[in-house]
């Protein structure tokens, strides 16, 4: 598919303008050599039942550009797809399905849907990849008003730990966030195994951890020490 950094939403929605065009790339990524039957190596394929399936002429064994993509079984038109996924790509401020079904026009329910297919294929996929280089980490609390009207390390907002990683001039690259039950050593632990690549430097405000209670300490001095420890973890 086209870089979308490259081009603007109008340049990409002209260039896939069609189910033809959609369809048509679809199938040179899967295939960037040429058809091969992975079933059994034909090379000779023809129009199957469904809209975006073939057969093979050897083996008969049909298949569709779609399968085993976001966009599996789907009934909603290729254009909307590769449309949804450049915005949800380029819109740095997220978009939503109201604003994604105005965009499309579409449904709010066909947004939806939409938006919750690919937010979740980004998730698996970014998940697949490790922060290396130099990372930030920190935790912090997300949620509307607290009932217990404590702040920190007491309320009773979500915690997530946030990771970071950049370059050695301080420019933010890619940013990893996970929801947590706590902020103890041992979920922090789990946290990195995750998130951090195996030789990364991990850095944190010292100043401002050092002022901090027990909990906090215990996450610096993690935070300081793990990178020696990740081969373990992972």
């Amino acid at each position: 598919m086209a870089h979308a950094e490259n081009i603007t939403f109008e340049e990409f929605r002209t260039r896939f303008s069609t189910e033809e065009s959609c369809r048509a790339e679809l199938f040179r990524l899967r295939f960037p050599n040429g058809f091969v039957c992975p079933k059994c190596g034909c090379k000779e394929y023809y129009p199957g039942r469904g809209r975006n399936a073939f057969q093979r002429r050897a083996c008969r064994h049909q298949t569709s550009i779609t399968a085993g993509t976001v966009m599996h079984r789907t009934h909603l038109p290729l254009t909307a797809w590769f449309w949804a996924i450049y915005l949800c790509a380029t819109d740095k401020r997220g978009i939503s399905a109201v604003q994604l079904s105005r965009t499309l026009n579409i449904c709010y329910e066909s947004a939806w849907y939409l938006l919750h297919r690919i937010r979740r294929a980004m998730a698996q996929r970014d998940e697949k990849y490790a922060l290396s280089g130099i990372v930030e980490m920190d935790d912090g609390y997300v949620g509307g008003a607290t009932h217990n009207g404590k702040r920190g390390r007491g309320t009773d907002k979500a915690k997530i730990v946030v990771a970071l990683s950049k370059t050695e001039n301080g420019a933010a690259l890619f940013t990893r966030m996970q929801v947590v039950k706590d902020v103890t050593s041992k979920t922090l632990q789990q946290v990195i195994g995750k998130t951090v690549a195996t030789g990364a430097k991990i850095e944190c405000d010292g100043y401002r951890f050092n002022r901090r209670k027990t909990g906090d300490q215990i996450f610096l001095r993690l935070t300081r020490a793990v990178a020696a420890s990740c081969v373990q973890l992972h």
